[in-house]
């Protein structure tokens, strides 16, 4: 089990990740940030189409979740999610050619907005409030955005994540 390691002080770890719909031709993003006390400051579920290909979606959710946190006004942030290839993609600046290359220059172009930040790779068993915000996409049309207090059924996760 991939235990939640909080980050420097001043620095804020932004979970994402996404989950397909298959019958109902949609999918769901979702996005939790917390600081580096473990406390959640934010957290988003949106709905959305399903788009070519789930590196795709993951694809989406990271310039989701790259918005969100400009948005914010964040300045130093670690991002996670469990999709390997959509993080190295990021990191590493190789995706001119897959499916989502465009998506990943849209990421680069919005990473002006913070003083530093980092992507990082995490297991599905460290990613768990991500993954189930994104499944509460599947209840809602459009995004849903929270501050502080968490939706009910997402609170527990975060204690449980990281503690």
């Amino acid at each position: 089990m991939h235990q939640w390691r909080p980050p420097e002080y001043g620095t804020y770890k932004v979970n994402f990740d996404a989950a397909i719909f298959k019958a109902s031709n949609t999918a769901g993003i979702g996005v939790i940030i917390c600081d580096w006390g473990g406390q959640a400051i934010g957290a988003l579920s949106m709905s959305m189409p399903l788009a070519n290909s789930v590196s795709d979606m993951e694809a989406l959710a990271c310039r989701r979740v790259v918005q969100f946190a400009a948005n914010l006004g964040l300045h130093r942030v670690i991002f996670e999610g469990d999709s390997a290839i959509v993080i190295n993609a990021v990191s590493q600046e190789n995706a001119a050619l897959s499916s989502y290359g465009f998506i990943v220059e849209d990421i680069h172009s919005l990473m002006s907005a913070f003083l530093s930040f980092e992507f990082v790779h995490v297991p599905r068993s460290g990613n768990i409030v991500a993954d189930a915000l994104a499944k509460k996409a599947k209840e809602l049309v459009g995004c849903q955005v929270w501050s502080t207090v968490m939706p009910a059924d997402i609170a527990p996760l975060v204690g449980f994540d990281v503690h």
